[in-house]
């Protein structure tokens, strides 16, 4: 071994300036020190001057190293076998021992470590191995040589031959692992493999399952299965549909050669909607790998338009159901409290609600009803005794889908009704209740026909007509009067019905009616003379009591004696809704049961091909008004709506005043273009299906889906600027087990023209498989959709592979960095040869240089004491003799 000193910066030029200075110094010193002691201690400064500057000059000693850095790189992914994981822990023990009898361990004996998804080092330097054990799942699902050979670089000692030795099957299945051997050759690093080879097993796999892209319920088609095997032999299949057996051919045991193997399955979906293929290797004489042994494959089938009717007398729907399945309509019926939750309406495309009443359908169901419709559902609502107004739904959650009003009554030109509203104005109806209370009056007044007469009539101690009775048509000058209510003063309830008794007598109207609000004491004289007085005028009066503090027993006689109805509320919020429902009620019927002639107010698609001109007359409709944004479609002879419709949102509602039951339509329903009818108006009313349908681009890389749609037009041009949304539906389930799923929506960006792309993680890729459904909107309205289906496959990780298929690679990583490929690694056999290997520096040789600053600064600081030393004390042996 040759060692040379080295010196990092020309610092000896310092020193030879120095030394004579020293000397001169010394020469010229006044200190009464013997001269040869003074020369001595010149010396020992010139010393302490050389050693400061040797130390700065960084010197260092080279020397040959021979000394082995190793590390051992062992594959522990799912493709290695656990004969080959033993064989593993065997060898690095051999290893430890080789390395623990080196002659000179300078360095830690030997490092190890594990791969395959991930990497890390095993156990602690200097301490005793761990047993070799794989990654928890996912991390032994694939196989990244690349990273374990970097991890391992990093753990070489800098000063030492570097040699690391890499066990593995070479099948790797991500990383560029012949990049990572570039590196390591850059480097220096020798890599010596050891090739595992699984020669005493074989592996079976489904690699996938196909089906043609158009698939109808109930019609036969085949379903291509892919195996994949590393040898030639025969398996045992078993076909299931939503985990039951393939009817009738459930199981098969096909040949199948080394490599890839399709056979075709005949099978047929019986329902339409969400199906789940799995097909699973029962039974192999060599199947390796158990994770990789069955194929899904989800299937959605377009299914008929579906229709959730409910019904007020369910023992009467037979007949329409008859009519609408005739037309290819599938019908769901159920009662009328029975309307499902948010998550089951979205199963349907259209609810039908036929003679429901108002009480049948609770708050949180209208909710999730109108939270249907925004989101592009469909609703139809059938008249009947039970529906629309007489219902009712006037003021509900459900009336403001609807494209009719249902609590303003309008038939007739000819006054049907003069109401006269008698108000509290004392001072005890100040503040919110004064103010709820005018708001009741203008809602009454707002909601009665043109053609009734309505007055309205305050009073304190005194009665005043804030409006005399006139047509309700005057809506703006009565609003006006309303509002102009100010309280104050007692309570005289006789001078308020007084003045609106004297109102309503000479009135002509076919129903005259009071409603009386009070919240407080009045004198009971001469009130049961004027109710019965008014009685006898066939006026009926209706009282409201606000408060505690109203005469609950004079309003409950007014009202009994007056042939009306008494109301008693604490909350003043709630005047509106009982003005509303009492007017409602003593208004005109909401019901006309006569013969009635339709007529066709606007020709749509809808009606097209019905002869409506020739159509039976109905036997009655419900009284309803049609909203302004409204499309009018049909109406009665006198003008009322009969067939309406409108846009909430993303859904269409369509409202049909009379009913679908033979009360009113016994003749419509022996009307031949009937069926027809009501399937145009069924289909025009549910969901909305996209004018266009294009191919959906997908494509698994590793984790990752990517999904593309181009969107031509019929004119060839690209439909750009729409929203796009992506809805992913993963359907999963084990063996024998239905399919279960999870849907997710995303954005589709438009990255062209025309082009639309979006990407997402897979999630788990094994026993599962993928719907996809794109959408493309222009405001609310589809303009294109497109679906597709993608099978999630196991890890690639499982793959079956010839027993060498991946010794190229480790050989080709040998080579590069001018290392041996060991041989065959067999569990019968002892790799004696390869501790001896991988620690055999052989022709490599590196230099080491040890710094000398420490050692150097260290006698510098002995002989500046000895300088201290020789300055301070005088020593005798220096001194002359006399």
């Amino acid at each position: 071994m040759v060692n040379t000193i080295v010196l990092g910066s020309p610092a000896w030029l310092l020193l030879l300036l120095a030394t004579p200075l020293l000397w001169l110094v010394g020469r010229a010193s006044l200190a009464d020190l013997p001269r040869r002691q003074i020369a001595l201690q010149c010396a020992v400064r010139s010393l302490v001057l050389a050693g400061l500057s040797l130390a700065l000059a960084r010197p260092a000693v080279r020397r040959d190293a021979n000394e082995v850095s190793a590390v051992a790189v062992l594959d522990v992914s799912g493709s290695v076998t656990d004969q080959a994981l033993s064989l593993q822990q065997q060898l690095v023990k051999d290893l430890m021992l080789a390395s623990a009898r080196a002659a000179t361990p300078r360095f830690a004996p030997l490092r190890v470590v594990r791969f395959a998804q991930r990497a890390d080092e095993v156990g602690t330097p200097g301490r005793p191995l761990p047993p070799l054990a794989r990654f928890p799942e996912p991390g032994g699902t694939g196989t990244d040589i690349a990273l374990g050979l970097g991890l391992a670089s990093g753990l070489l000692e800098p000063d030492a031959i570097p040699h690391l030795l890499l066990v593995s099957d070479g099948a790797a299945t991500t990383g560029d692992a012949l990049a990572a051997a570039e590196r390591a050759a850059a480097r220096g690093v020798r890599i010596d493999v050891l090739p595992l080879t699984n020669e005493t097993s074989g592996d079976v796999a489904i690699d996938g399952l196909e089906a043609p892209d158009e698939i109808r319920p109930r019609a036969p088609f085949d379903l291509q299965v892919r195996i994949l095997s590393d040898h030639a032999g025969s398996a045992q299949l078993r076909l299931e549909r939503d985990g039951q057996p393939n009817r009738p051919d459930a199981e098969r045991t096909v040949d199948v050669t080394a490599g890839l193997t399709t056979i075709s399955w005949p099978t047929r979906i019986d329902e339409p909607g969400t199906s789940l293929y799995r097909v699973r290797v029962m039974a192999a004489a060599r199947n390796q790998h158990r994770e990789n042994d069955q194929g899904v494959l989800a299937i959605s089938t377009e299914r008929q338009p579906r229709v959730l009717y409910l019904e007020g007398e369910p023992a009467a729907a037979a007949a329409f159901v008859s009519t609408l399945q005739a037309q290819r309509i599938d019908v769901d019926v159920r009662g009328a409290r029975a309307l499902p939750s948010l998550a089951e309406l979205d199963r349907y495309d259209v609810v039908l609600l036929s003679d429901v009443p108002r009480a049948a359908l609770g708050d949180e169901q209208m909710r999730a009803l109108t939270t249907y419709v925004r989101n592009g559902g469909g609703l139809l609502m059938a008249g009947g005794a039970n529906s629309f107004g007489s219902g009712g739904y006037g003021g509900s959650p459900l009336e403001a889908l609807l494209p009719v009003r249902v609590d303003i009554p309008e038939k007739m030109n000819d006054a049907t009704l003069a109401l006269a509203l008698v108000i509290d104005k004392s001072g005890s109806m100040s503040g919110p209740k004064m103010d709820l209370t005018k708001e009741a009056a203008r809602a009454t007044a707002e909601m009665m026909p043109a053609s009734d007469q309505i007055a309205v009539v305050v009073f304190d101690s005194q009665a005043t007509p804030v409006v005399r009775m006139q047509r309700a048509a005057n809506r703006m000058r009565i609003l006006g009067d309303i509002s102009r209510i100010q309280a104050s003063g007692g309570t005289n309830i006789h001078g308020g019905l007084r003045e609106a008794v004297d109102q309503l007598l000479p009135v002509r109207a076919r129903k005259k009616h009071i409603i009386l609000l009070s919240d407080g004491q009045s004198s009971y004289e001469g009130i049961s003379d004027l109710v019965d007085t008014a009685a006898s005028a066939q006026i009926t009066i209706s009282a409201v009591g606000v408060g505690d503090g109203a005469d609950q027993t004079l309003l409950r006689m007014i009202a009994s004696r007056g042939g009306g109805r008494f109301y008693t509320t604490r909350d003043p919020a709630s005047i509106p809704r009982i003005f509303s429902r009492e007017t409602s009620q003593i208004g005109n019927s909401s019901i006309v049961e006569e013969p009635t002639a339709v007529r066709v107010q606007k020709q749509v698609a809808v009606l097209s091909g019905i002869p409506l001109g020739q159509a039976p007359k109905l036997r009655g409709y419900a009284v309803t008004r049609p909203r302004r944004e409204a499309e009018l479609l049909m109406t009665t002879e006198t003008g009322a709506p009969l067939l309406a419709r409108w846009q909430i949102g993303l859904g269409q509602v369509t409202a049909w005043t009379s009913d679908i039951k033979p009360r009113w339509s016994a003749d419509w329903m022996r009307w031949s273009p009937y069926p027809k009818f009501w399937a145009q108006v069924v289909r025009s009313t549910m969901r909305r299906r996209a004018p266009h349908h294009f191919a959906l681009g997908t494509t698994l890389s590793g984790d990752s889906v990517a999904v593309s749609l181009d969107a031509v037009g019929t004119d060839d041009r690209f439909l750009g600027g729409l929203t796009g949304n992506l809805e992913v539906t993963t359907a999963s389930g084990g063996a024998g087990a239905a399919a279960t799923t999870a849907v997710r929506t995303l954005a589709l960006a438009e990255t062209a023209p025309g082009h639309y792309e979006a990407n997402f993680p897979a999630g788990a890729l094994a026993g599962g498989a993928l719907l996809l459904k794109a959408t493309l909107n222009r405001g609310p309205a589809p303009i294109a959709d497109a679906s597709g289906r993608l099978p999630l496959p196991f890890a690639p990780e499982l793959r079956p592979r010839p027993p060498e298929a991946g010794h190229a690679l480790l050989a080709a990583i040998a080579a590069r960095t001018g290392g041996s490929v060991l041989g065959a690694a067999e569990p019968a056999r002892r790799l004696s040869d390869v501790p001896a290997h991988l620690f055999d520096p052989g022709s490599q040789h590196r230099t080491r240089l040890t710094p000398l600053r420490i050692q150097v600064l260290l006698i510098t600081l002995g002989l500046f004491g000895l300088d201290v030393l020789l300055r301070r004390i005088r020593l005798k042996t220096f001194d002359s003799p006399r």
